[in-house]
């Protein structure tokens, strides 16, 4: 018989070589896959939270009032629109027609008079995905930066249903801190967190604080933020749920990562 030699990660067996998780890898393995899943529970349930909010608020009666034919039903909307504003914590809220024009807007709890209402809606990359979503269903934006509040948000889109048809949207939006904060929360040493869209940007990352302001005149992403690069790209496949493993500065790392929306959470452990 063969003697067996017991090393860490590996099994001798005479001259045979039989690779295996070792029981704190296998242990280290399932603390990254929690973490992860509860940050991607965190942030649906953020989601979840302003989409059931705006999608309520796009039921009030005062729509039918507004689209019925009462101009002076605006007021009201503008007021309402100040409440759910300061309630969830909205960087900007607003009413937008079919025709790119601005009905009402919020933003810094300041209600903008008619005359500031923009008249070119229509270009916003929310505004098609948000004609084209069903009555009572949210449209959740990638994260882009606010022309009102200069600073990098999501935006929630619902239409509003008056007559079998969409005669405006509503929209608000949220700023990327609230997330970039919500996913930094209660991670320990050795480990780290990662929020990725599709296009590969790191938009959030446990190791730096939350950044979401206006830099001069600069909108773009890649002004911002970082591509995902290095060892750890090639242990990930963004929008999809799996697990992996990779090297970097002599350490050795496990990754797991999961999609909601159209971001990639990546937890990383230090093994």
């Amino acid at each position: 018989m063969s003697p067996i030699y017991f090393l860490r990660g590996l099994t001798v067996v005479g001259s045979a070589f039989c690779f295996f998780l070792s029981g704190e890898a296998v242990a280290d393995a399932k603390t990254v896959k929690s973490l992860t899943a509860k940050k991607v529970a965190i942030v649906s349930r953020l989601h979840k939270k302003a989409s059931k909010a705006i999608v309520n608020f796009a039921q009030d009666k005062v729509f039918d009032r507004y689209y019925g034919g009462d101009k002076s039903a605006k007021t009201s909307i503008d007021q309402l629109e100040l409440k759910v504003q300061s309630k969830f914590h909205v960087e900007e809220m607003c009413l937008i027609g079919h025709n790119g024009h601005e009905v009402s807007r919020i933003v810094a709890d300041m209600i903008a008079p008619d005359s500031e209402l923009s008249k070119d809606e229509a270009s916003a990359s929310f505004f098609k995905p948000g004609f084209a979503t069903a009555p009572k269903r949210v449209y959740v934006s990638p994260t882009y930066m606010s022309p009102d509040a200069n600073k990098w948000v999501v935006a929630y889109v619902t239409p509003i249903s008056y007559g079998g048809e969409k005669p405006a949207i509503l929209h608000y939006e949220h700023g990327l801190d609230v997330y970039q904060t919500a996913l930094d929360k209660g991670v320990k040493a050795g480990s780290y967190v990662l929020a990725v869209d599709v296009e590969g940007y790191v938009i959030s990352d446990s190791r730096n604080p939350p950044a979401i302001a206006k830099i001069n005149e600069k909108e773009e992403l890649a002004h911002y933020f970082a591509k995902l690069a290095g060892p750890i790209s090639n242990s990930v496949q963004l929008g999809k749920t799996g697990q992996g493993e990779f090297s970097e500065g002599g350490a050795d790392y496990l990754v797991a990562y999961k999609p909601v929306e159209d971001w990639t959470i990546i937890s990383v452990e230090k093994q």
